[in-house]
Parts: structure tokens; C-alpha cells; sequence
């Protein structure tokens, strides 16, 4: 039996982990890099804002995990004060695409789900909870960014592309938002 709750304090070792054991497109990083990875994409959402990370657990074990905040703008600002900023994805996206996402879909998430617990419903449920507290707080809407390997799985989900990038030859990532 699966439980999701609020990202406790002691889940967040285990939350950093799983980052870093699927953040290679689902894969793991490569081992001399975990550390740094978890710490740019986990470490902010753990202190600015710890009660917007949701776990599931199976058999007390943190199997999944699903990272956001209801207020993008804010938190990036936020982000930018309290962290080194570093480019990231969101950057192949032009600065007035940008600000309008925010604007109009204010939320922001992240969800990572071990490989042997996909396909179980983890992720249906992280979303489920993420979006009632979203719903609680009068968020109209959220927004991710993904590559095109996961492009397939938010769309299942509820997404809808806003704008497709491609930066390189071959890399897609897509801005996909969904009504909260």
C-alpha cells in the first residue's frame, strides 16, 4: 500500500536520491555528479519551500517524489537571492515566453518516480495531491518544462504543449501546461 504525505524532514535524504537516480532522462546521473545534481534542482524546494513536496511511500520507503511551488515568479526570485544562479533549461525558452507562463500558469512542478515503482499509479497520485493543494490555494494553473521522452507521459496527465524548443539537433523540450 502506497502513502502520499508531505516531503517530512527525514524523507529528504531519500528525495535527493531518487533526484539523482533518475534525473538523466529517467536514469541515473553519473556518480561523480549526484551530489551537485540533487543539490541545484532539490536543495531550493527543500528550503524555500518544503511544504510544496510531496513523497509516496511504499512499506515506509520514499518511491517517488513531486517538488513545486504555487508561485513561480516569486520563488525564482526567491531562488536567485538564496542560490548560485546557474543556466538551465527554462533559458532555451525566449524571456517574454517565459514571464507570460508564469503569469498565467503561475505553478511550477517537478516529479521523479523510481523506475521500479513506475507504472503503479505514484505519479497519478503525487499529481493528485499536488493539485488539490493547488486548488486550496486558487491556483487557476501549473506549468513544467520536460525533453521529449516525457513529453508523452504529461500528456497522458493532462498537459498540453504551450511551445516547443529545439536547441540542438535532436533535443526537444517542451513547455506544457495544465488547469489546476
Amino acid at each position: 500500500m502506497s502513502v502520499i504525505r508531505v516531503a517530512a524532514a527525514a524523507d529528504w535524504p531519500a528525495v535527493r536520491a531518487l533526484c539523482a537516480d533518475t534525473g538523466a532522462q529517467g536514469e541515473p546521473v553519473d556518480e561523480a555528479e549526484r551530489e551537485v545534481f540533487a543539490e541545484r534542482w532539490i536543495a531550493p524546494y527543500g528550503r524555500l519551500r518544503p511544504d510544496w513536496t510531496f513523497v509516496t511511500a511504499e512499506e515506509g520507503d520514499v518511491v517517488g517524489y513531486l517538488t513545486g511551488a504555487p508561485d513561480t515568479a516569486v520563488f525564482e526570485e526567491e531562488r536567485r537571492r538564496a542560490f548560485k544562479p546557474e543556466p538551465d533549461a527554462r533559458e532555451f525558452f525566449p524571456l517574454e515566453f517565459r514571464r507570460q507562463l508564469w503569469t498565467r500558469h503561475p505553478a511550477h512542478l517537478h516529479m521523479n518516480v523510481s523506475a521500479a515503482a513506475r507504472g503503479r499509479g505514484h505519479g497519478r497520485a503525487l499529481l493528485d495531491a499536488f493539485f488539490a493543494a493547488l486548488r486550496a490555494r486558487g491556483v487557476p494553473s501549473a506549468h513544467l518544462i520536460c525533453g521529449g521522452g516525457a513529453a508523452g507521459y504529461w500528456l497522458k496527465a493532462g498537459f498540453a504543449d504551450a511551445r516547443v524548443e529545439q536547441p540542438f539537433p535532436g533535443v526537444r523540450l517542451h513547455a506544457m501546461v495544465r488547469p489546476v
